[in-house]
């Protein structure tokens, strides 16, 4: 089991999407430039093409988790999404603070 100090050494930051970018030859991978603060980007890659497009995220925030082991080298983090009857439904903030909320805020 998993204790509470291993779940506060993650590093889950709020990142605002900056670009869509649909990966060429597969199905359900994209690509996403994010701001993390602090004038930082990371690049994350995500199989979620099916169910989220460019309009849907570029300009939204996402939480995402960068210090966990990735599978793929491309990737710099990863996205936060429920499994939900095999779709992915990102975790993102109530858009009724989207002006108190900014990038690399962290997950309290």
């Amino acid at each position: 089991m998993s204790s509470f100090k291993d779940f506060k050494n993650l590093d889950i930051r709020l990142a605002k999407v900056l670009e869509y970018k649909s990966i060429p030859n597969s199905k359900s991978l994209i690509e996403l430039k994010t701001d993390i603060g602090d004038n930082q980007t990371r690049t994350i890659v995500a199989a979620i093409k099916e169910w989220y497009s460019a309009e849907d995220l570029v300009g939204e925030y996402v939480l995402v988790a960068l210090n966990l082991p990735l599978n793929s080298l491309k990737s710099e983090g990863s996205l936060l999404a429920i499994d939900a009857q095999h779709s992915a439904v990102l975790l993102k903030p109530d858009k009724k603070f989207q002006d108190k909320i900014k990038p690399g805020m962290k997950l309290a």
